[in-house]
């Protein structure tokens, strides 16, 4: 078994060995931690009080309880209390033959005994760079740290095996070998001037906050032109998602990465519209879902105002009650086929403020669903209880990182989504109030190691694009290196 974080990692690796491992492939299972943890809790969960559990993000968290619901951050530490059965440990046990964990630096506490756990006296295998460990100082990563690579060795029989530092990405080793001077703050070093003379790196600072969207737009399309594929890396979910949208307005075809609560929000919603327009679901189901995409698309912990008034809990302007009130009567007189339709400009119709783009990959989503189980269906109600299942599969897929996104020639992602992903070209947008964690000096170990990440995802060139005349502490170095106008 092959364990990882990502849907893009996991994408990865099914592509590069089928070759090598041929009619074996199938004998090897490759997934992530938490699609690993929710496929335990859906074979075995009524043996600790879950039966048929059904998966609550964390927008809905933030505005419902729900009982027999199982949150993102619960799935490991409900397989961990899964595993504490006599059978089920046994049966995992005895399952595989080696055990492969990847990014093992990144792994928290509940991972680390979950593998301890499962592995018996089987093989493994564990692959780690400390030097990637970047989700040290994120919410509820407990016990992520460099250090868990020496807890490792401790093990008993433990080995260490070191890899030669070789790009498989670049393999000039121009841009590893500036980011690994700048992850260790050596910014005279000579890999740096190297990469900045050759235009492989590129560094354009100073830039207005306010010209953000048209910046980034100009150097894609610049990289579009030039035959390259492209990836955009922002920070924050607001941020990245407020790009998004006005990378959309000027007609940048991309994909918004990484975000996969905002993308399952909006597929949840218009499945209730598809499902209000068939006579099935209640207009309140509509406004719930609407609340939640709504509240999927900003960060932090407060539910946004809009959210709150979509569930009736405050009053909202006569503009939002007349469009609300325009969607209900459109969807109930268009049936289920043509509500499909109508849900694909709804975002637009009701002014929502974020998120258009997850909206319009939703629909996107959609589509082929409804229109396949229409057809294989006679009786609606059949192909819309039908619909139902399917894309409550596809939104567990999308929440536990089972399945991977589309590699269209534009990615947009947040910088701590980038792991895994490459392209010919990446633009790393870093701002002036951008929030780098709470170090505030030198060496900034943690941010630097973030950097060093970002800067290692491109084949031929990368683009940092320094918001603001004031930035970070982290980022300061870079402005002051020579950079293009």
């Amino acid at each position: 078994m092959f364990l990882s974080f990502s849907r893009s990692s996991i994408a990865q690796i099914l592509d590069r060995t089928a070759d090598v491992l041929g009619p074996y492939q199938q004998r090897v299972e490759i997934t992530t931690f938490h699609a690993f943890a929710w496929r335990l809790l859906n074979r075995w969960g009524t043996a600790i009080g879950l039966g048929e559990p059904r998966m609550l993000s964390e927008s809905e968290a933030k505005l419902f309880r729900a009982d027999g619901t199982v949150r993102y951050k619960d799935m490991l530490p409900n397989a961990l209390d899964l595993c504490t059965v006599p059978a089920v440990r046994r049966h995992l046990q005895a399952r595989w033959s080696i055990i492969v964990s990847d990014e093992f630096q990144d792994t928290d506490d509940r991972q680390f005994e979950l593998l301890a756990t499962i592995t018996g006296k089987t093989r493994l295998l564990l692959l780690g760079d400390p030097n990637q460990c970047i989700y040290s100082d994120l919410p509820d990563a407990v016990g992520v740290r460099p250090q868990r690579l020496d807890a490792a060795l401790a093990l008993p029989r433990a080995r260490r095996i070191d890899l030669p530092e070789v790009s498989h990405r670049d393999t000039s080793n121009v841009l590893p070998a500036a980011a690994a001077a700048i992850r260790r703050r050596d910014f005279g070093h000579d890999a740096i001037t190297a990469a900045l003379t050759s235009g492989r790196l590129q560094i354009r600072a100073d830039l207005p906050l306010d010209r953000e969207a048209d910046e980034v737009a100009a150097v894609v399309q610049q990289l579009r032109d030039e035959g390259h594929t492209v990836g955009v890396f922002s920070h924050h979910i607001d941020a990245t998602t407020d790009l998004s949208d006005q990378l959309t307005h000027r007609r940048i075809d991309h994909e918004i990465i990484g975000l996969p609560d905002c993308l399952v929000a909006a597929l949840d919603a218009q499945n209730a519209m598809v499902q209000f327009a068939s006579s099935i679901a209640a207009w309140d189901l509509v406004r719930q879902r609407l609340a939640v995409f709504v509240t999927s698309s900003v960060r932090g912990k407060k539910v946004p105002d809009l959210a709150w008034m979509l569930l009736g809990r405050a009053t909202p302007p006569a503009t939002l009650s007349r469009r609300l009130t325009e969607l209900q009567k459109a969807l109930r007189e268009a049936g289920p086929a043509g509500g499909l339709s109508i849900t694909a400009t709804a975002h637009h119709g009701l002014g929502l403020p974020r998120g258009e783009r997850h909206w319009q990959r939703a629909n996107h989503l959609l589509q082929p669903i409804v229109s396949r189980n229409l057809r294989r269906h006679a009786d609606p109600q059949t192909a819309l209880e039908h619909l139902d299942v399917a894309v409550a599969q596809h939104r567990t897929n999308l929440l536990t990182y089972a399945i991977d996104e589309p590699t269209p020639p534009v990615q947009l992602m947040g910088l701590y989504q980038t792991k895994g992903r490459e392209a010919d070209a990446t633009i790393v947008v870093l701002r002036s109030n951008d929030f780098y964690g709470y170090e505030k000096n030198e060496p900034f170990e943690i941010g630097s190691r973030l950097l060093y990440v970002v800067l290692t995802r491109a084949r031929h060139k990368t683009i940092m694009l320094l918001f603001g005349s004031d930035p970070q502490p982290l980022v300061a170095p870079l402005a002051n290196l020579p950079h293009q106008p």
